[in-house]
């Protein structure tokens, strides 16, 4: 598709998404939005509420955010330069947008791209050498085929997602073969060097779990950035221990709060860390000054899927 918005859209979907994740979503975002306009006159929440359980909900507030620009422009840039002014789009995004939806002729380079690169040139840095991306840009810029830069751009992000991957590259079947410095050299399963990312660090959040008597759940809306921000989770706080969280959770909430119990835990990979949460039962010593009580059998406030499969085994255990 040509549509500039579609392709924006799927575009930013596939920032650190799998293709076959991002698709019903893709599809779901699309039904509930299905124009840019719609998308800049929706509120934050409706938009969260779609996008909840793909995880990396700022790309989702740079969505509506770069909507509402576009519309008080007027129209979709047409250029990378200008979809670089836009929050939330890159160097990649830009190009991969303005190739594929208005034919200008730039080179679209992500991860997938930069290893086809280094194989064929047989480039001894890392993907992260700004150095490389460079060469590997330039080199892709010399073979575009002017006025076809969509479809050569789509075919490197094809070849790296389903020919040249990191691990097993299948050379055989690729069409670049008689061209690869890295395969004439026997290299392409080393190429390129450095790939591994370093460990995350790990990090432990202490979350209270308070029912009412209706066995309604207290949830509060996360502040608007941050860690699942504009999203809404029951209160929680860094800290390695119940001791160590329960005076902030009492700042949080307004009120003091006994532990009644271990409801569970579970694990999240963010961006940059690792978290685990440690999930407590608690009883209130009063009504909270923040938050809304809600029924864990179904709310259509846009939630982190973990808090979603929280709520869904409470309202399990409740019918039990």
């Amino acid at each position: 598709r040509r549509d500039p918005y579609a392709v924006w859209v799927s575009e930013v979907m596939l920032q650190q998404t799998r293709v076959v994740a991002a698709i019903p979503y893709y599809r779901a975002f699309l039904r509930a939005f299905p124009t840019v306009r719609a998308l800049a006159s929706a509120t934050q929440q409706q938009v969260l509420r779609v996008w909840a359980g793909l995880g990396y909900y700022a790309r989702a507030r740079h969505l509506l955010r770069a909507a509402r620009q576009i519309v008080r422009r007027g129209d979709f840039p047409t250029s990378a330069r200008e979809w670089r002014t836009l929050p939330g789009v890159g160097p990649y995004t830009a190009a991969a947008v303005a190739s594929i939806a208005f034919g200008e002729n730039v080179v679209a380079v992500d991860g997938n791209v930069v290893r086809v690169g280094v194989r064929l040139l047989g480039l001894a840095g890392t993907p992260r050498d700004p150095t490389v991306r460079r060469t590997v840009q330039q080199a892709f810029q010399a073979l575009l085929p002017t006025g076809r830069a969509g479809e050569f751009n789509q075919a490197l992000m094809d070849l790296g997602a389903t020919l040249c991957l990191p691990e097993a590259p299948r050379c055989p079947a690729c069409p670049l073969r008689e061209f690869c410095s890295a395969r004439a050299r026997g290299l392409a399963h080393r190429l390129p060097l450095g790939t591994r990312s370093p460990a995350k660090p790990r990090r432990l959040f202490v979350a209270a779990l308070a029912r009412d008597a209706r066995g309604s759940v207290l949830l509060l809306r996360r502040p608007p950035v941050g860690l699942w921000g504009g999203l809404w989770t029951p209160p929680y706080v860094e800290a390695p221990s119940w001791e160590q969280a329960r005076a902030a959770l009492r700042r949080v909430l307004g009120v003091s709060l006994r532990r009644d119990g271990l409801v569970t835990s579970f694990q999240h990979a963010f961006t940059h860390f690792h978290a685990t949460f440690t999930v407590y039962g608690v009883r209130l010593q009063g009504p909270p000054r923040t938050g809304r009580f809600l029924d864990p059998h179904g709310s259509d406030l846009p939630m982190p899927a973990p808090v979603r499969r929280l709520l869904s085994d409470l309202a399990r255990q409740q019918r039990e």
